[in-house]
């Protein structure tokens, strides 16, 4: 499918769709860079990379992961960057580095953190644990690495690394997404990135877990949302946690998946700094504090 840009004036029914054209990707580099800057750009969920081209030593081998992540259930991210056409390789090569990451301690997964991180002005002289708390918003860091999520990102994803993914995600519950990337240009040099989850994206917000995936003919959006309506009646002065919304859904379902509920209170919060890498959110929570929501009021709360 071909990526278009609007041009228009304020009425938009005499738009007109001018088609960006396709360019090479041409420095992996680059792209790698941008998304260093783009935390959650590509990964679609919150993200603070600890690490970039971090080498680790295993057996005899020194291996070099491309970016080195946590989200916001501490979770350990994997992204594995490929130019052009994803050999086949890459797939043995991004086991490789799960296999590491797999035995790191909260410990070693801070140093990796600090080391990289310390070069940013706006990290310099904070510790791993405040810099967590600040980036996703939460009043204690969770334990780190219960799992990894691992990324393939490419121009071109075959469809044999395609059909190796989906079959270790559904038959081994290894939570691996394969994203293809490319890059437009319009007549006015400006530059799209367009992505698409080839591997990934039906259960990017509920994580396969062998034998146990949200199945309910509600949506994850709906339970979360009744959740909260339920828990304050709909009063916008009661402030609740995603630990509280957490256990009022348990009671109803207890397979329900808690990494899920942050990323839906974040989805539907007017006011986060990560709304934006969250799909199909409403305007319907406020952030109030670190970790602690409230519903939204449209006449008094106002984004500065």
């Amino acid at each position: 499918m071909g990526i278009f840009l609007l041009k228009s004036g304020k009425d938009l029914s005499n738009g007109q769709l001018i088609e960006a054209l396709s360019v090479s990707l041409d420095l992996e580099s680059y792209l790698e860079s941008w998304l260093q800057r783009s935390p959650g750009a590509i990964t679609a969920i919150p993200t603070l990379w600890i690490g970039r081209q971090a080498s680790a030593f295993v057996e005899d081998t020194t291996i070099f992961p491309d970016l080195l992540g946590v989200d916001d259930s501490g979770s350990l991210l994997i992204l594995e960057l490929k130019k052009g056409r994803a050999p086949r390789e890459v797939v043995a090569q991004l086991l490789e580095y799960a296999a590491w990451a797999n035995n790191l301690s909260d410990e070693a997964i801070k140093d990796i953190a600090t080391n990289y991180l310390s070069s940013s002005k706006d990290f310099q002289g904070k510790s791993f644990d405040e810099i967590y708390m600040d980036v996703f918003e939460v009043e204690e860091p969770p334990i780190l690495n219960k799992k990894q999520k691992l990324f393939i990102v490419a121009e071109d994803i075959p469809p044999g690394i395609a059909r190796v993914c989906r079959f270790l995600r559904s038959n081994h519950g290894l939570d691996i997404s394969c994203i293809s990337i490319s890059a437009h240009k319009t007549k006015n040099e400006e530059i799209l990135i367009s992505t698409d989850f080839i591997v990934g994206q039906d259960d990017l917000i509920n994580p396969p877990s062998k034998g146990d995936r949200w199945s309910d003919s509600k949506s994850i959006k709906e339970v979360v949302r009744e959740a909260v309506d339920e828990m304050t009646s709909k009063n916008p002065t009661l402030i609740f946690t995603p630990k509280e919304v957490t256990e009022h859904i348990h009671a109803k379902y207890p397979t329900f998946n808690p990494a899920t509920v942050r990323c839906q209170l974040t989805s539907d919060c007017v006011n986060h700094t990560s709304r934006k890498h969250y799909p199909g959110g409403q305007d319907r929570l406020w952030l109030v504090d670190r970790g602690k929501f409230r519903l939204f009021d449209q006449t008094n709360d106002k984004i500065a």
